[in-house]
């Protein structure tokens, strides 16, 4: 079996042969990689799919669905929809294909073992995220006015001066395409005049070029769009390892599937190998952070149910998904499975 630094090496040199990297960047995302096991995973989902397909190739042979691939517990947050209604769901469908409904699961309750900051036992998960999926009732994501339990755990929104300020802090950015540009302008407020600027964020996606676009519409107010090269999906480069499964595959018109199923947010837009999505104040990502037990749970309910709400934009799929029966057990082995892969690459990246 390849180890970490052979499979990194061979991903970046892939990636970097289709879009431009930033090689300071990369430096600064391995050293993020070596703060705990959580980052690890969340910052290696090119790693992950080649050794589920190692560990668990079993998990590859379910049904097929629109699939958010780099799930994890902080790929969660809020926009704001074409009816501007505040909505809270899966945040970050950068890596979407058409895979086994079973890897997002197994991939969500994996990272939310490895959360420092989830006090729940690894069972209790693993129980809990299978049982909300298949208790799910998919469709639009949580409007957070219909959701009393939920809301409380939502950060509250910054300043809009300090946000947009913060925002223009970078360096000004004069290489984003103006096909980009012009697809931000469209799902931006009438009148947008923004400067655009280099954008640091995350961990998964440094080395790519993120700009973000700030400044008043004709109203006055201030908004801003991220640009974000993504480079073709992970689940490409997987595809051309020597694995024995049939990994997850571009579908290039998931995007536009799940967002209008979910009713995802209205400032955004794929362009290409680009991903634009609105930047805002009351746009929050949830951090699941000192948060009591049983606040944990309910928040881990949420978070298995809004993937069956990407998985449900294709109704068939999903009908044979929820036909295949997992139990428990065989859930908890799986993931068990998954963590110790996991913490073995992770202590094995040197």
């Amino acid at each position: 079996m390849r180890d970490v630094r052979a499979l990194t090496a061979d991903y970046e040199h892939w990636l970097g042969g289709h879009i431009p990297l930033d090689r300071a960047e990369l430096r600064r995302k391995h050293d993020e990689l070596a703060h705990d096991e959580y980052r690890f995973l969340r910052g290696t989902y090119y790693l992950w799919l080649v050794r589920a397909a190692a560990e668990v190739p079993e998990v590859f042979g379910h049904a097929a669905v629109p699939l958010v691939g780099d799930l994890h517990v902080e790929n969660y947050g809020t926009w704001r929809d074409q009816d501007q209604v505040r909505r809270w769901g899966v945040n970050d469908l950068d890596e979407l294909a058409r895979g086994s409904w079973l890897l997002d699961l197994v991939r969500l309750a994996t990272s939310a073992v490895l959360a420092p900051h989830l006090s729940l036992g690894q069972h209790e998960v693993c129980d809990t995220v299978l049982a909300s999926w298949y208790a799910a009732t998919p469709g639009a994501a949580v409007d957070l006015r219909d959701a009393p339990r939920l809301a409380p755990l939502v950060p509250e929104s910054v300043d809009p001066h300090a946000f947009y300020s913060q925002l223009t802090r970078g360096p000004e950015a004069y290489d984003v395409p103006a096909g980009v540009v012009a697809a931000a302008e469209r799902v931006a407020e009438p009148g947008w005049r923004p400067t655009w600027h280099v954008h640091e964020a995350g961990t998964g996606s440094l080395g790519h070029r993120r700009r973000v676009g700030v400044g008043p519409a004709a109203d006055g107010s201030w908004h801003a769009r991220e640009a974000k090269e993504l480079g073709p999906p992970t689940c490409v480069w997987a595809g051309e390892q020597r694995v024995s499964v049939r990994v997850p595959r571009r579908e290039d018109t998931a995007y536009d599937a799940v967002v209008t199923a979910v009713r995802g947010p209205a400032g955004a837009a794929r362009v290409g190998d680009w991903q634009v999505r609105d930047l805002a104040p009351d746009v929050v990502r949830i951090k699941p952070a000192g948060l009591h037990r049983h606040e944990s749970r309910r928040l881990l309910e949420a978070m298995a149910r809004a993937a069956a709400d990407v998985h449900g934009a294709d109704a068939v799929s999903l009908a044979q998904a929820r036909a295949q029966t997992v139990s428990e057990p065989e859930f908890r082995e799986l993931v068990a499975t998954m963590v110790a892969a996991v913490r073995g690459d992770f202590h094995a990246r040197e």
